[in-house]
């Protein structure tokens, strides 16, 4: 018997077990959700943490019935900023003596063995612990998903705390308090690029949403949602790789019922697949780029999934294509959707299209030289060359990725005059260039190939015994390059990049089709 069948057992028990007195006839939910990308010291800066944050918190309002001026919403906050948070909350609850208090906290982001990774800062796992036990709140969850990230699949956030021994509570007169983690104490969690967020919000998403509400009651009890969230999120993270994420429950609870955390039926439209479809589908939101809910499903069972009124994309999915629809749901619509109204579409369409821009400044230095030995001795030197450039990610989508640059330097070398005098002489180059990189790989290297045009303008200065004598010439230059890459610290990349271009030149009235190369080593940060 494993774990979770242990666990579930338990829960189960804990559900019929114990007499029901009559509770408050009032229920207040309230809700803490807290997001935060980034994490103390080295670690890898998240990409969906905080979107996670947010999807789950209007899902607490949306199907949770936690009011909006019930629901503390924390983006990327300090310790003391959740320390805040928690003392309000706790004031909140004792000011509704007469009410029966459900109190939910939801975090995403970076945690280790001392506790929740806020920036530089550090919730304990202890503190938080103490809080759950005197919370006030008839019921206290909370629901912990902390990792560290990578690129399709990203490993999420430190090392999983052997967490808490925490509750779980119902709807009838159940007192505790409960804690739900992303995976157990040695596993790391697992973000999704395509999924646009983590394995286990993903689910826990997708399950309060309808997909976990196997009694068809229209709820979905804690119990439906751990049950769920674990089994998908389990088999999702072993698909992706083999390694295997198992979502803990750890609680401790007395009393009968089951908490509800969503209430199905309160959604303000909902979308139906019927009983002939089958497979594996996925529910798209182009407005939040967001993906609300996942279901697989087999012929014969029909699934409700609660959704807000909009246009929506869903896919289904196989292991070898990608099939699309648009679906629009109108408020208090139920919408039935039809098997047969797919386009098949890329299969990396969800994964390259959502990504928001954004951008990312390069320092550079290198060095330029010109093939023709000749005109490299005796006109346009070897040059070493310094400055900046700057791309814009996801403009154009995931692989495609405007740039511009602007390069100065120069060089100094010796000529000899006709007498055979030799003649020192100076060159400097001013470059600027623009050009689309296209990205092969993004992850764990980074890969790309560029082709780029260039104004160059050169002048050469030979000090002669008349004075010094100035050639300036102004040219534009195709070229192509070649960047291998790799991030070596939060949102740093270190690269080396290879160019090769054509130059036009004309010295004392004859005409030179030039090649030359570029070597720098860069150094790229996302702002």
């Amino acid at each position: 018997m494993t774990r979770k069948t242990i666990i579930l057992g338990l829960l189960l028990q804990f559900s019929v077990a114990f007499s029901a007195s009559a509770g408050p006839t009032e229920r207040v939910r309230l809700a803490l959700v807290i997001g935060h990308n980034e994490g103390a010291g080295h670690t890898t800066q998240l990409r969906f943490a905080e979107k996670d944050a947010g999807k789950i918190a209007d899902l607490f309002v949306s199907l949770g019935r936690v009011a909006p001026g019930d629901l503390v919403v924390l983006t990327a906050p300090d310790a003391d900023a959740v320390r805040s948070a928690l003392k309000t909350l706790t004031a909140r609850v004792a000011g509704l003596q007469s009410a029966r208090t459900e109190l939910f906290i939801y975090y995403s982001g970076h945690a280790d063995d001392s506790g929740l990774q806020l920036g530089e800062t550090i919730l304990p796992m202890k503190e938080l612990r103490t809080f759950l036990e005197k919370s006030g709140a008839d019921v206290t969850i909370a629901i912990i998903d902390a990792c560290h990230s990578g690129a399709i699949v990203r490993d999420k956030g430190g090392k999983r705390v052997p967490l808490l021994d925490l509750s779980l509570t119902g709807e009838g007169n159940a007192k505790g308090f409960a804690i739900i983690t992303s995976s157990s104490a040695n596993e790391k969690s697992q973000e999704s690029d395509e999924l646009r967020g983590s394995f286990f919000t993903h689910f826990l998403a997708s399950g309060m949403r309808g997909d976990a509400d196997t009694s068809g009651d229209g709820k979905v009890s804690l119990y439906e949602l751990y049950g769920y969230a674990y089994d998908r999120t389990l088999e999702r993270s072993y698909a992706m790789g083999g390694r295997e994420q198992h979502p803990t429950f750890d609680y401790a609870v007395t009393g009968r019922g089951q908490i509800v955390m969503s209430y199905v039926e309160t959604g303000r439209a909902t979308l139906v697949l019927p009983a002939a479809l089958e497979g594996n589908f996925l529910l798209y939101s182009p407005a939040s780029d967001a993906v609300l809910a996942e279901v697989t499903k087999s012929a014969g069972a029909t699934r409700v999934l609660a959704v807000p009124p909009g246009t929506f994309e869903l896919f289904k999915r196989t292991d070898v294509a990608l099939h699309r629809s648009m679906v629009s749901v109108k408020p208090g619509e139920e919408k039935v959707i039809e098997a047969d109204e797919m386009e098949e579409v890329s299969r990396t369409y969800l994964i390259e299209k959502g990504a928001a821009p954004y951008v990312e400044m390069g320092a550079k230095g290198g060095y330029q030289f010109f093939w023709d030995q000749g005109i490299r001795e005796r006109s346009l030197l070897p040059s070493v060359l310094g400055g900046a450039e700057v791309r814009v990610r996801n403009l154009l989508g995931k692989r495609i990725t405007p740039f511009a640059e602007i390069l100065i330097g120069g060089g100094v070398g010796s000529d000899r005059d006709g007498g055979g005098q030799p003649m020192a002489q100076n060159f400097s180059l001013l470059e600027a260039g623009a050009g689309m990189s296209f990205t092969l790989l993004d992850s764990p290297f980074l890969l790309e190939l560029t082709p780029e045009v260039a104004l160059m303008y050169v002048t050469r200065t030979v000090e002669v015994d008349a004075g010094p004598m100035d050639d300036n010439y102004l040219t534009v230059s195709p070229m192509g390059s070649l960047l291998v890459g790799k991030e070596i610290m939060r949102s740093v990349a270190l690269a080396v990049q290879f160019k090769t271009g054509y130059f036009y030149f004309q010295e004392d009235g004859t005409e030179h089709h030039l090649g030359f190369s570029e070597v720098f080593l860069t150094a790229l940060m996302r702002l």
